[in-house]
């Protein structure tokens, strides 16, 4: 039962990072580790303190990859929450085992679904769209908005290039919401979730 908990915590937090879900994964997420630790007991938050600082450290490091010396510390802190909590070194390598089973289960699942995101890590769409916006409000005097019709430069399956308001402009880096999008269809962004630019079909009818 404890160690299901765990997975779906991580599962929550590969939802967050690889898909649209991104509120949704970070609402399983909470939800699954504080029924974790409230079925484990803990006498004390310093536990927990040391997991949650390991799961933003390894968050930061698939980000932002260095040398992995902050990706490391962040698993030895998350072990290291996890045993002082469990008291048990076999369940919780028991525990972990399962998670990181099921969660490469399923980032190889996403990934064969068309979720290999480019950009600063393969694994997560991570535009920097602040930095494009105002690259772009200088070139072209256009800013990403909800509404705002493009082209598709690349197949998105569903993740691929696109560009907003003409030829000349910049590339964005954009998520399908549709699945399957072929090269050169007229797409049109549905939302903007964070860093995420989040896009459709445009059917002229059905949009105007």
């Amino acid at each position: 039962m404890e160690g299901l908990l765990l997975a779906i915590g991580f599962l929550g937090i590969i939802c967050a990072l690889l898909t649209p879900w991104t509120k949704t994964g970070t609402l399983v997420t909470l939800v699954s580790f504080y029924f974790y630790f409230d079925v484990v007991g803990i006498e004390n938050w310093v536990p927990l303190l040391l997991f949650t600082l390991g799961l933003l450290l390894i968050v930061f490091e698939i980000l932002i990859p260095g040398f992995g010396f902050v990706g490391i510390l962040g698993a030895a802190l998350v072990i290291g929450g996890l045993y002082y909590t469990i008291g048990d070194i076999f369940q919780t390598i028991r525990d972990l085992s399962m998670s990181v089973v099921i969660s490469t289960a399923v980032i190889i699942y996403l990934v064969r679904r068309g979720y290999s995101l480019a950009g600063i890590n393969k694994l997560v769409l991570n535009t920097n769209l602040q930095a494009q916006n105002e690259e772009k409000a200088e070139e072209h005097a256009v800013i990403l908005h909800p509404g705002l019709v493009g082209v598709s430069k690349t197949p998105l399956r569903p993740s691929g290039k696109a560009t907003f308001g003409g030829e000349d402009s910049p590339t964005y880096d954009v998520l399908s919401t549709e699945g399957l999008i072929s090269m050169d269809e007229p797409i049109v962004i549905e939302k903007i979730q964070g860093t995420k630019i989040l896009v459709r079909s445009y059917k002229q009818k059905g949009d105007e």
